[in-house]
């Protein structure tokens, strides 16, 4: 696992749209926007996130934002995690999340960040996000 540059936005791209595809849910399968994604993916590497890479296997991506009870708290939000079906069942998916779970932790010690969260989207394995320290505090429903 190592952190993504610039020059790994093509293969970012690539399994944003896989993931979209694999998702089967009908409100992503029309995006696909390469300026958006350029767009986005510049902005978490510029700073505002944080994107981990295993070479053409899969990533992990969280964006920093402001709490909603405090704009000078900031906050980690994981946007995608993606492994390729091929290497699904091997520790990669595995490998990313913690590297996720340590990049977050050593940024709440620093102070940089006051949490993290996880998302767990409907076609996501299921993981035991207790087990790795997480508590459920909402859910997300779209129509």
């Amino acid at each position: 696992m190592r952190e993504a540059t610039r020059y790994d936005k093509p293969q970012i791209k690539d399994m944003l749209r896989s993931f979209a595809i694999e998702s089967k849910i009908e409100e992503f399968k029309n995006f696909g926007q390469d300026e958006y994604w350029d767009k986005l993916l510049d902005t978490i590497m510029a700073g505002m996130g944080i994107i981990y890479i295993a070479e053409d296997r899969g990533f992990i991506m969280g964006m920093f934002t402001p709490s909603i009870w405090c704009d000078k708290t900031l906050t980690l939000h994981e946007l995608a995690w993606y492994v390729k079906p091929e290497f699904r069942g091997s520790t990669i998916g595995y490998r990313l999340f913690k590297t996720f779970i340590a990049c977050g932790n050593r940024m709440k010690e620093s102070g940089r960040i006051k949490y993290f969260v996880m998302g767990k989207m409907e076609s996501s394995p299921d993981i035991k996000y207790e087990k790795f320290g997480f508590k459920k505090i909402d859910e997300s429903w779209i129509q």
